[in-house]
């Protein structure tokens, strides 16, 4: 699998779609495990039918499954029922990028179902609740004191991939417009940056809202692979790790 360090390969697509008739007769499986909180939905015909979301640093690789059994029982549904799964492709945790993608392929080969890779930082853009002119920037956590960055227009367009930035030089990228800052890494920036822009309350990807995204999206030409941005902490040593002759 071709690791993807931004956006290359991936499509564009509004965030606030007109939802079709179709979305209103699909049952999505969604979750997100790339940030800190493990979230799980449920969409049927276009409403959330159970949920589960829970603020967690670790832990999601073990916490998952059983959400998603939890949720689905909820919702009265089974793996039989669904149509497709929706999954967020980073960026965000190494790790939780990882187990989410293995854990949505493992389901859409067991139903037949597709799976939709949505970018985690367009998750939590599209839950923000902005001001008609006024543009969203979305800062994740990744650890080593940075934080990955990404802007939307006040449409919800993307205005760039996203970026690996130091906090202080992400507040550099907003200074010069009005933002509403989100994310689980905004704390961080929002020290760094004008009064212009302005700390909003979303921290992380809610599923109910990945769910709603991957309905009104086409169908994939092949499999979603990982949004890291930089190159994971973990890297295969040459050889496979074996040993030299």
């Amino acid at each position: 699998m071709k690791l993807q360090f931004g956006i290359t390969g991936m499509v564009a697509y509004p965030l606030f779609p007109i939802l079709s008739p179709k979305v209103f007769n699909m049952r999505v499986l969604a979750f997100d495990t790339t940030t800190s909180a493990c979230s799980v939905a449920i969409c049927v015909d276009g409403k959330t039918a159970g949920s589960f979301h829970e603020p967690m640093i670790h832990g999601q690789a073990e916490a998952l499954v059983p959400a998603i059994e939890k949720t689905m029982t909820e919702a009265g549904i089974t793996y039989a029922d669904l149509d497709r799964i929706a999954v967020t492709v980073g960026p965000g945790s190494f790790t939780g990028v990882r187990v989410g993608l293995a854990t949505a392929r493992g389901i859409g080969v067991a139903t037949g179902q597709p799976v939709i890779g949505v970018l985690t930082t367009e998750v939590i853009a599209a839950e923000t609740h902005n001001e008609p002119d006024q543009s969203t920037a979305v800062a994740i956590d990744a650890r080593r004191a940075e934080v990955y960055l990404q802007c939307f227009a006040p449409d919800g367009s993307a205005s760039g991939a996203p970026l690996c930035l130091l906090p202080k030089d992400a507040a550099t990228v907003l200074n010069s417009q009005s933002w509403i800052l989100v994310g689980d890494g905004a704390a961080r920036v929002h020290p760094h940056a004008k009064s212009s822009v302005v700390l909003g309350d979303v921290t992380v990807a809610n599923a109910a809202i990945l769910a709603q995204l991957a309905a009104s999206r086409p169908l994939p030409e092949s499999p979603p692979g990982p949004v890291y941005v930089r190159p994971p902490d973990a890297i295969v040593p040459k050889h496979g790790g074996r040993l030299r002759p």
